[in-house]
């Protein structure tokens, strides 16, 4: 079951957006055909729990190059794709100039938590499924009324159907804290996706009560985005 759009279409292309996942291509595709690139890549720019533990200032370049990185091509399509979901919107509502700078760093907060968790793992951690979650965190209390457009697979059949944000988004993030919880071994740093989902939805709420006219914009901007599903 994945999602591909939403029901908000206001505000024209979503440039930076569409910038990021060009920029996560570009950085990834080559490395996933050179292991030695792929290795080096790793070793010096991933999110190494113990690393961080023994040399936190030397090694906290690392809480932003890690969200650069991705292990194989369905890592990188499928946060692509959250990416192009959730982050269009939130780009059309706040500006491209505000998405792209503020994406490298989505995802600090979770690779911490992570690290709280871990303090003396030495797996690396990669992909920018922390910065990610934390836009979908964001478009909860700023979009809890959208409709998610899904699609799920039967074999060789489809179906597409949609669900409010206000289910789909809790839904996933209670996932995540199910998985956290029981300690799954599946090579999934669901810490990094619960502590920057977290992050995201606290600073959208943020947002929205301490800028300047933020509720008169998100009103002005919903009112003319909705389309009917």
């Amino acid at each position: 079951m994945f999602p591909y759009s939403d029901n908000l279409v206001a505000g024209g292309r979503a440039w930076a957006v569409l910038a990021l996942v060009v920029l996560l291509s570009l950085i990834n595709l080559p490395l996933f055909f050179v292991e030695s690139w792929r290795a080096a890549a790793i070793s010096t720019l991933a999110f190494d729990p113990l690393r961080f533990s023994l040399h936190p200032l030397v090694e906290s370049y690392t809480l932003v190059t890690a969200s650069a990185l991705h292990g194989d091509i369905f890592h990188l399509a499928g946060n692509c794709l959250f990416l192009v979901v959730f982050g269009r919107t939130l780009e059309r509502l706040l500006g491209p100039g505000l998405v792209l700078g503020l994406f490298p760093t989505l995802g600090v907060a979770g690779f911490l938590l992570h690290w709280a968790l871990y303090p003396d793992s030495a797996a690396p951690v990669i992909g920018s499924s922390g910065a990610v979650a934390a836009l979908m965190g964001a478009y909860l209390p700023l979009f809890p009324g959208a409709r998610i457009r899904m699609v799920v697979f039967f074999g060789l059949f489809w179906k597409r159907f949609t669900v409010p944000a206000w289910v789909f988004l809790p839904y996933w993030g209670g996932l995540q804290l199910i998985s956290l919880a029981l300690g799954s071994q599946d090579g999934v740093a669901y810490a990094v996706h619960a502590g920057s989902f977290a992050a995201g939805v606290i600073g959208a709420i943020v947002w929205k009560t301490s800028y300047p006219f933020a509720e008169e914009k998100l009103t002005a901007f919903t009112s003319t985005s909705f389309q009917k599903v």
